[in-house]
């Protein structure tokens, strides 16, 4: 073997001893920082389930929100009027968000504003099926409100409210309502009008408590099935998915619970 033999050989071993040694460590930090996100995911999720849940519909719904019987009945009298598959791309600290505008973190403390505890979720629209789009296209985002959280000893959550993971799509069924002088709100039609589409295939998706069941169940999770049933029941049975506007009521006190 010559040198130049040699030193040709030597260099590309060493070369590629040292891609091998850097793309270990870049994926090791990948993967050390995937699981720090997912542990931080399943931390928050075990101290919100830790919270007694309240059996009443989340205080701050500005529709009329009820029970279910069937997918059918969640559309013919939920009426949503914004249907979306989207990724929670982000989860932000807790807070009070009151819709009307008159309670914030510092009014913790007062009679029932620990009702407003809420988690707020960047949400990334992939798909809308149902729902204006000159409001509403695909890679567009906005704020929703989860109906659960902590802050400063207080905390609230209510039955039947899935939780969240950041990273994840999911199916969303909205109330939209547009508050007047404050922005559009997004009210879930019903706390279990959320289901989890599944990373594997991503075709099919889950119900994510026993009140969703009730509401998935003649879908068959499956993303075409559902897809068709949203198209037939709205034809069969249509109504207006006009974004209603409101005026902010004017409280001073929350009610007594």
């Amino acid at each position: 073997m010559t040198i130049r033999k040699f030193w040709f050989g030597f260099f590309t071993y060493f070369t590629l001893f040292a891609a091998m040694v850097l793309c270990a460590f870049l994926f090791g930090r990948s993967t050390t920082a995937g699981n720090a996100s997912g542990y931080k995911e399943e931390a928050f999720a075990v101290r919100i389930n830790a919270i007694p849940p309240r059996v009443e519909a989340p205080f701050f719904a500005l529709r009329p929100q009820r029970e279910y019987s069937s997918f059918e009945e969640m559309m013919r009298i939920g009426q949503p009027n914004l249907i979306i598959r989207a990724t929670l791309t982000r989860r932000l600290d807790c807070t009070v968000y009151d819709p009307h505008g008159i309670y914030s973190d510092a009014s913790l403390g007062k009679s029932g504003v620990d009702l407003y505890l809420c988690t707020p979720y960047e949400v990334k629209i992939e798909e809308v099926l149902l729902g204006y789009q000159y409001l509403w296209t695909p890679g567009d985002t906005f704020t929703f409100y989860a109906p659960y959280g902590f802050l400063n000893g207080y905390a609230v959550r209510y039955a039947d409210t899935p939780i969240f993971t950041v990273g994840r799509e999911y199916y969303l069924f909205f109330s939209v309502v547009e508050v007047r002088d404050i922005g559009l709100w997004y009210d879930l039609v019903h706390p279990s009008a959320a289901a989890l589409v599944m990373a594997e295939d991503m075709r099919t998706f889950s119900a994510l408590t026993e009140a969703g069941s009730t509401l998935f169940d003649d879908t068959e999770y499956d993303s075409e099935t559902l897809a068709d049933r949203i198209y037939q029941i709205s034809n069969e049975f249509p109504y207006s998915i006009n974004v209603p506007v409101i005026t902010p009521m004017d409280i001073k006190e929350p009610p007594k619970t």
